[in-house]
């Protein structure tokens, strides 16, 4: 009986033989697992450990036991093949992005061109609420407004003088 089952089991590097492919399937009808719990890579003749659950996922992917044995290809094939179907194809993602850039068109709405001249009235008095419009004087003064000359209209709320000066007449006036 050992004679039988060491002949049944697949050997690296040789296809199976009709006889085998039928004691295979007579070998997993009556326990529910192949002989020796590996099968043949048809394509480079490795052996591959086929136990459980992947080898019922791959007898329903291949359609039915005899099916597997008989066109069964390993990883290593499978990844060669799909590397040779991408190159032959081209690039999925640079085949994407090439799709995307002409498919997409941008409708960018026309900028008016106007010429801003400088604030003058109210406008410049209320701008000065938001924004101090010498900040560089401001800055340089040690956060002061001493020598500015929008003090007299300025509105904002960091507007300050240095201690001992006040504003008189437009003027900056030591006290």
């Amino acid at each position: 009986m050992k004679k039988n089952t060491t002949t049944i089991k697949a050997i690296a590097g040789q296809q199976l033989s009709e006889e085998q492919i039928k004691a295979f399937i007579e070998h997993y009808n009556k326990k529910g697992s192949f002989p020796g719990n590996k099968i043949v890579c048809t394509a480079t003749g490795k052996l591959t450990t086929c136990v459980a659950g992947w080898r019922d996922k791959k007898i329903k992917e291949y359609g039915s036991i005899e099916n597997l044995l008989r066109n069964y290809k390993c990883r290593g094939v499978n990844k060669t093949l799909r590397q040779e179907k991408i190159k032959a194809i081209g690039s999925p993602k640079k085949g994407r992005k090439a799709k995307e850039k002409e498919e997409i068109s941008y409708d960018i709405p026309q900028m008016k061109n106007t010429v801003r001249g400088p604030l003058t009235g109210q406008d410049l008095i209320d701008n000065t609420k938001v924004a101090c419009q010498r900040p560089d004087i401001f800055l340089n003064n040690g956060r002061h407004c001493l020598d500015c000359n929008f003090f007299e209209i300025c509105q904002n709320n960091n507007k300050c003088l240095l201690k001992g000066f006040e504003f008189k007449a437009g003027e900056f006036v030591e006290i």
